[in-house]
């Protein structure tokens, strides 16, 4: 055996002790950052073994002086950490403090004990180190230990402490208390040969379970298949050193669990077969009630009421696997979620050595990082020449027949496929409704549902999500059998049991007598009921547009037959792709205008209102991004319909109108975007009036034509009209009244009041970051033109980092080659201006390279 190994038989991980730690309150704290107390807990951990201390109580009917004598007696070693303060006197025994009263009861025990003083020469703050109302009293103490028979260890550093405490503790031998119970008993199932990861929860788990509260009770709850017996086993079986008894119980029919506690206790001789069940359980519990170092496993409970009466209580251990996260009066809930991705890509790199990180990140996203989907996909893969791409083709077209295979020695009982059925039949058997909740929700994303959306169903079912009552029955029973997250607020499914039920109700029809109403059209139907406000200009629809947008893109996909519904389908694909231009994702935005505009023309025909108002949504995104000729064909095509269809003073007519003047403007064509505007302006001014919103747009386009063909003065007048209006009108803070801002300060600027220019382009710089955030392309816009601002006035570097920062953000959101990055160029005259020619000459060249 080496020198200064513990003694213990080699190869063999020793069981943990409990150590108890007895100091003052002072060493907790001091010194910073690593106190004496913290130094000692490392050491503690280091030996393999568990602290205890005053910081381990909870509240509990008794008192202080009870509680630190009955933790005391739990232990297996005593350590004190003696400083020079004397502590809290007991409140029973004043003349005792409570290091003392620990010291004795350890004495009187024949509890190992450790004692380790800090020297004199300890540095530290006088208050700290020196005790004015008990010094005596702890000197007199410091001198007594001695004298009790113990070989003393000073120390002056934490360093100190911890490096003399591992090494005392290593030397004290582990013996096994006494116990009651007979033999080593252990019925626990075989550990998974490839169980992987969950080391942080195993972790979390063990130090609850370790706490020094008794009868520790932790509830593993968390979704079918997503590991939580696993995890248990896997528990059992690590730290199968330190139980004498471990025992495993099937859960799911409460009836059965006093029997497996019966069994138990015959398995410990407590009881014979001709004793009833009730009478060994009890024999059991009593038991169990005196004794340490024994664990009992539950799994699968799910009715904490049915198992109440029947958990043992004492020191040991108690694990309960479910579904069902509601065990808050019984122990405390550790949530058992899906694999991490880089534990998914190591099982299946694994198990699979063909897979690459990107294959296997592949298959675990499809799966959600499921670890039972995950274990079961690993399976198929190396037992069959399936590549990851045809893996995942299946998954998309053969969900329920793929995950309904059960691969020869798998660990768990049933497939995937299986599992889900059960618990989908059993929650139409006994909540129906429940059900048809959950199917909806599936037809929908595998993210956060709003409870606020459900109850934009059509029928009976709408009524009963408008019922608070009603619908508080659908989700308890959702969350208690986990087969839905659900908090105060949303409801969400995992993507895999998403595909399963999707699979199960593709054909069914939702509304008795109406052949149309599939899942799909009533997801599509739902979505359009509840959706938002317009989100034109309207920063305060955005968060409610952000919270669907997941669901509105998954349930207008094209694969979807959501035919029935076509014309719902394209006003949510228009409207979802407004709320991304708008908010500042023009790029995103364009497939779903032309979505949009491609489904209309063709159910409805080019000249139908609807298909013309796609065409000039989508010619409006396609002008953002830049592409201004494509936008100005759209544009006068739709124009030229309108004006045939509906006439040329229609407010239809006028849009196209005002955006085919943006698109001439943007191609030079300044002055016939001019007259183009000056007519349109016109009209509006007589149709709408002057202080009509669309009006307000065509004042404000004007003045920008007039100031490209140098009427700065009258661009000038005109925007400052146009401001007080929109200011009047729409608020101060409004997009379209901080529009007219920023082109006003650009006036100012072009007529030499630069001061002025300035602190108007540094008000519409801050209400546009906090109403449209930072990287909005509004906002880029805004930051860019205080830049010229600041560079005008002399102010380079500030100029500089301005558009350092603006052309950053420009080529991450609207990528290197758009017009507004493109002219990002003023940072290369602020360069020029601070002297830096070759970087000046390479961003120009850059710049020209990208034209």
């Amino acid at each position: 055996m080496a020198v200064g190994e513990p003694v213990e038989r080699q190869g063999r991980k020793p069981p943990a002790r409990r150590v108890f730690l007895s100091h003052t309150s002072e060493l907790a704290e001091w010194p910073k950052p690593r106190s004496f107390v913290g130094a000692a807990k490392d050491a503690v951990a280091a030996a393999g073994d568990a602290v205890v201390d005053m910081s381990a109580f909870t509240a509990r009917d008794a008192t202080p002086e009870q509680l630190d004598q009955e933790m005391l007696a739990e232990a297996d070693i005593y350590v004190l950490i003696a400083g020079f303060r004397y502590g809290m006197p007991v409140r029973d025994r004043p003349d005792v403090s409570y290091t003392e009263q620990e010291f004795q009861i350890a004495t009187d025990t024949g509890m190992p004990r450790l004692v380790f003083m800090l020297a004199e020469d300890t540095e530290g703050p006088p208050a700290l180190i020196r005790d004015l109302q008990y010094g005596a009293r702890q000197e007199a103490f410091r001198k007594r230990l001695p004298d009790s028979g113990l070989a003393i260890t000073k120390v002056s550093s934490p360093d100190e402490l911890a490096a003399k405490l591992e090494r005392a503790l290593n030397r004290v031998a582990r013996s096994r208390p006494d116990s009651k119970l007979v033999g080593r008993i252990s019925n626990i199932p075989a550990r998974t040969a490839t169980f992987t990861g969950r080391d942080e929860l195993l972790t979390r788990l063990r130090d609850a379970l370790c706490s020094g509260r008794p009868a520790v009770v932790q509830a593993l709850n968390g979704m079918g298949g997503v590991g939580k017996t696993t995890t248990a086993i896997e528990y059992a079986h690590r730290h199968a050193e330190d139980y004498d008894v471990a025992w495993w119980i099937p859960s799911e029919d409460p009836d059965l669990i006093i029997g497996h506690l019966a069994e138990l206790a015959q398995a410990l001789d407590l009881t014979t077969g001709q004793d009833s069940p009730a009478v060994a359980v009890a024999r059991l519990r009593g038991a169990l009630e005196s004794q340490g170092r024994w664990l009992v496993v539950f799994d699968n409970a799910e009715d904490p009421a049915a198992l109440r009466p029947l958990l043992p209580g004492g020191a040991g251990h108690v694990i309960i696997t479910s579904r069902n996260p509601d065990w808050d009066d019984i122990g405390a809930a550790l949530a058992v979620r899906e694999f991490t991705r880089p534990e998914s890509v190591e099982l299946l790199r694994t198990r699979c050595d063909r897979l690459t990180n990107t294959d296997a990140d592949r298959i675990a996203d499809a799966l959600g990082d499921l670890p039972l989907a995950v274990n079961q996909a690993v399976r198929l893969l190396v037992t069959t020449s399936l590549t990851a791409g045809e893996y995942l083709e299946l998954l998309a077209e053969r969900v329920h027949d793929l995950l309904a295979r059960h691969e020869k020695g798998s660990s768990y009982p049933v497939s995937l496929t299986a599992a889900w059925a059960v618990s989908f039949d059993r929650l139409a058997r006994d909540h129906p409704a429940a059900l048809n909740v959950l199917t909806l929700v599936a037809w929908l994303a595998p993210e956060p549902v709003p409870l606020t959306l459900l109850s934009h169903q059509q029928g009976e079912a709408g009524a009963v999500a408008r019922d608070p009552l009603a619908f508080a029955d659908i989700t308890a029973a959702l969350r208690s059998r986990g087969m839905a997250e659900v908090t105060t607020t949303t409801i969400q499914l995992h993507r895999v049991p998403a595909a399963l039920l999707r699979a199960r109700t593709r054909g069914d029809v939702t509304a008795e007598g109406d052949r149309d109403s599939t899942w799909p059209v009533t997801a599509i139907r739902l979505l359009y009921a509840g959706k938002p406000d317009e989100p034109w200009a309207n920063p305060p629809s955005w968060p409610r547009w952000r919270e669907l947008l997941p669901h509105l893109l998954v349930v207008c996909d094209p694969e979807r037959a959501w035919q029935p519904a076509a014309n719902e389908v394209a006003r949510l694909l228009d409207r979802t792709a407004i709320y991304l231009k708008t908010s500042g994702d023009p790029r995103r935005a364009l497939p779903l205008f032309e979505r949009a505009y491609t489904l209309s023309r063709d159910r409805l025909g080019e000249d139908h209102p609807d298909t013309l108002s796609y065409a000039n949504n989508l010619a409006l995104d396609l002008s953002d991004l830049g592409e201004h000729q494509r936008a100005r064909e759209l544009n006068e095509d739709t124009l030229a319909r309108r004006q045939r269809v509906t006439g040329g003073d229609r407010p239809d007519t006028l849009s196209s109108a005002s955006n085919l003047a943006i698109d001439l403007r943007n191609l030079g064509e300044h002055q016939r975007a001019r007259e183009l505007d000056e007519d349109t302006l016109a009209r509006r001014q007589r149709i709408l009036g002057e202080d009509h919103p669309d009006t307000l747009k065509s004042a404000n386009n004007l003045a920008i034509d007039l100031r490209n063909l140098g009427e700065h003065q009258q661009a000038r007048e005109l925007n400052e009209d146009t401001l007080a209006r929109r200011q009047r009108i729409l608020g101060e803070d409004h997009p379209n009244t901080l529009s007219s801002a920023g082109n006003l300060a650009i006036d100012l600027g072009d007529l030499g009041e630069h001061q002025r220019a300035r602190e108007l382009n540094e008000d519409t710089l801050a209400r546009l970051q906090r109403i449209l955030g930072e990287d909005h392309p509004d906002t880029l816009i805004s930051a860019s033109n205080l830049a010229i601002d600041l560079r005008n006035l002399g102010e380079h570097q500030r100029a500089r980092e301005l558009n350092e920062d603006t052309l950053a953000r420009r080529q991450r959101i609207l990528g290197e080659d758009h017009p507004d990055t493109l002219k990002s160029a003023g940072l290369a005259i602020d360069l020029r201006n601070l002297g830096e020619h070759q970087r000046t000459r390479e961003l120009n060249e850059d710049t020209l390279g990208s034209q």
